[in-house]
């Protein structure tokens, strides 16, 4: 497997003063707890307990004092998606500080630089074969630092994130943990099947290292880590896309939006910015939608631009496989990173065509930059002011309304975790933009102002009060579509666009 490495506990090893065990050519951070290589059962393994002198332990405040920063650190690894193998056996100090004392032990992680958030499913192996179910049926936890730990997700979601495993202290346990995105699954020795399952992961951290983890009066012994890291990207690479609201009879076949053999990246400021290069000929740039907006939505305009022009699509930020940034959205950022990718593939003046969000940053990019863009066409966009259009759509509406596609989002962009940003910056950006006389009277070349007649987000009555602020406008309404008209009635939109594109 390309990109895969294996890290091991080395037999060979030797333990370094401080703060880091050096084993072979890896190097473990202790982080509040103290450690050792020491020969056990015949093996060089690594040996942590929790230091109470670094950090106290409260019995009587348990949420605030376990399921802390206390672990053995893997250095030089940066891991996000992928397994994590480790044996590990777990025995009860004695005399042990915590008569409730289960012998914790496990993994963290996606531990970020600065150890403030991670992932974490920790075993308790003494209740693992009790006599009593329910006892059983706290063996595993997980638990999300630093806001979910296992008292809060008990009270909020309660068995969801516990379960069985039939382990016990005293003996080598096989531990292997599967993750994926948002979702961890977890295999004990030789499972077929896994034990646990976390659907939705909950830490703010996306990627960092890995840690081996003891709790209070627990002794650990850890050897054989291996970290096998998914290659998100090979993973992902060349496989056709789905769009949001996909019909069951529509499948694309074409990767658009996730091509490596056509994308590139280019800084746009304070952010990296995706796009795909098809064609030869005058540049055509494409602007998909926002929100649930993609680069292959627009699959049929590349398909059919493609044989004749050179088409540019680009996956505004947030979206695709775009960053977000750092600074909030606006339509002058949008217009600029738009302009950056145009610098980088072309000097000429370009054609765009932009949907929606997509036709909103067309229009401040003609605006801002009147001798680079010689022709466009916009659909649905039409004027907006403050208080015109309500926009406080969240993810989580976003996910109830169609759940693959943010599944796909959140595997094909590089910070998934930004998810309810990317939403909540949207809509911040269009409920204080003016789209007006102001910015469209500035606009020098030939536009197509299009409009499916029943859009109820942007009605035909503000896409044509648009148009007609805009110099050299022409107006095309599609009957029967809504605000997606080129996806509803794709032949009504492009005997339109390409007589346009041609004149």
């Amino acid at each position: 497997m390309k990109n895969t490495f294996i890290l091991l506990l080395a037999l060979c090893a030797n333990a370094a003063f401080g703060q880091i065990l050096t084993l072979g050519n890896q190097a473990f951070e202790l982080k509040n707890v103290t450690g050792s290589i020491v020969d056990f059962q015949g093996e060089k393994v690594l040996k942590i307990e929790r230091d109470l002198n670094a950090l106290p332990f409260d019995a009587n405040n348990l949420e605030a004092t376990v399921d802390d920063r206390h672990f053995a650190k893997l250095t030089n690894l940066d891991f996000e998606d992928g397994t994590i193998e480790v044996k590990m056996y777990s025995q009860i100090q004695d005399p042990s500080p915590f008569l409730g004392a289960q012998g914790f032990i496990g993994l963290y992680f996606r531990i970020d630089e600065k150890d403030e958030n991670f992932e974490s499913i920790y075993l308790r192996p003494r209740v693992g074969r009790s006599d009593n179910q329910f006892r059983r049926n706290h063996t595993v936890q997980y638990f999300a630092y630093p806001d979910y730990k296992f008292e809060t997700l008990r009270k909020k979601a309660p068995g969801r994130y516990e379960g069985a495993a039939p382990v016990d202290t005293n003996e080598w346990i096989t531990m292997r943990i599967e993750v994926h995105g948002k979702r961890a699954e977890m295999f004990i020795n030789d499972a077929k099947y896994s034990n646990f399952v976390v659907d939705t992961m909950l830490a703010k951290s996306t990627r960092g290292a890995v840690g081996l983890y003891v709790d209070i009066g627990t002794i650990g012994y850890f050897k054989d880590l291996k970290v096998i890291p998914a290659n998100r990207e090979t993973e992902w690479q060349g496989k056709a896309l789905i769009r949001a609201f996909q019909p069951p009879g529509v499948v694309y076949h074409q990767p658009y939006g996730n091509n490596p053999s056509a994308g590139h990246y280019v800084q746009a400021n304070d952010a990296k910015i995706y796009y795909e290069v098809y064609g030869k000929g005058e540049p055509i740039v494409l602007l998909h939608g926002g929100l649930f907006g993609s680069i292959i939505e627009m699959s049929d305009f590349i398909d059919q631009l493609k044989k004749d022009y050179q088409v540019i699509a680009i996956n505004t930020r947030g979206h695709g496989k775009s960053f977000i940034g750092s600074v909030p959205m606006s339509l002058e950022q949008r217009a600029n990173d738009a302009f950056a990718v145009i610098n980088a593939v072309t000097k000429d003046s370009v054609t765009v065509i932009g949907f929606s969000d997509g036709g909103y940053a067309a229009y401040q990019l003609a605006a801002m930059y009147p001798n680079r863009v010689k022709k466009m066409v916009v659909m649905g966009a039409g004027e907006l002011s403050p208080g015109v259009r309500e926009f406080n759509f969240t993810a989580e509406q976003a996910k109830q309304m169609d759940a693959a596609f943010i599944a796909q989002h959140l595997r094909l962009n590089p910070e998934p975790s930004r998810l309810n940003e990317m939403f909540a910056g949207v809509c911040a950006c269009y409920n204080k933009v003016t789209v007006g006389k102001e910015m469209l009277g500035k606009i020098q070349c030939p536009v197509m102002v299009m409009a499916g007649d029943n859009d109820g987000g942007n009605p035909v009555e503000r896409v044509v009060s648009a148009a007609r602020h805009i110099p050299r406008h022409k107006i095309s309404i599609i009957p029967n579509t809504g605000h997606g008209c080129f996806l509803e009635n794709w032949q009504a939109v492009w005997a339109c666009v390409w007589p346009f594109l041609r004149g």
